[in-house]
């Protein structure tokens, strides 16, 4: 068991992760043959201990498997390949997690519209006139540069079909980074608008404000 379990972790965890998947196939290959040899020889030093220690130098008192090199050593990398096909599917549904919300966002920031249904109609509004959006009640009011939108949809909807220029500030306020003229850790001015930040986000706004915005 000590002898799968090193095995074990060395192959799935150090070998995988940091030879085979970044591309240096060499030395993976070269250490995975070390690691053959290494788990093999202690696999016959573990036996020829068993063999001295628990059975009293008696082969027969080592039972069946536990005498057999070939068998414990199938059953070793067969351990060893089952963890490792289960540590493969993990990390492929994990990258394909982290593709597909990458794309998300690169889908984000080239857009240059914002679709909603206002008035029962579909209206497209260039984000880079968009002031900030405020919540009513049932209502979502959209503040552009020229004029304002109501909507039905819910902020935190609209929220995630924003790019990156667009921060929460507060649950009923999300405002664009481009349009602040300054704030303060109480409220961000917006052209002629004060808008409270909340303090479910204080933390998060100021710190994002002093990074992207010239106070």
């Amino acid at each position: 068991m000590p002898v799968v379990i090193s095995t074990s972790f060395f192959f799935n965890r150090l070998l995988v992760p940091r030879f085979l998947l970044q591309g240096r196939k060499m030395k993976f290959y070269l250490y995975f043959m070390y690691m053959l040899i290494v788990s093999i020889y202690l696999e016959l030093l573990v036996m020829i201990l068993a063999f001295a220690i628990l059975a009293d130098y008696q082969i027969e008192n080592l039972g069946k498997i536990a005498s057999d090199i070939y068998l414990l050593t199938v059953i070793l990398y067969l351990v060893v390949l089952v963890e490792g096909l289960i540590l493969s599917v993990r990390k492929l549904k994990e990258r394909a997690r982290e593709i597909d919300q990458m794309k998300n966002e690169i889908e984000l920031e080239q857009r240059k519209e914002l679709e909603i249904r206002s008035n029962r109609k579909q209206v497209l509004l260039p984000l880079d006139k968009i002031l900030f959006v405020e919540s009513r009640g049932d209502y979502v009011e959209i503040h552009s540069q020229a004029e304002r939108h109501m909507t039905k949809e819910k902020i935190s909807s609209l929220e995630d079909r924003l790019p990156s220029s667009f921060i929460r500030i507060h649950r009923s306020f999300i405002v664009n980074k481009n349009h602040v003229s300054g704030y303060n850790s109480e409220a961000i001015s917006v052209q002629n608008s004060q808008i409270p930040i909340g303090r479910k986000y204080k933390k998060a706004t100021v710190e994002f404000l002093r990074q992207n915005i010239i106070a």
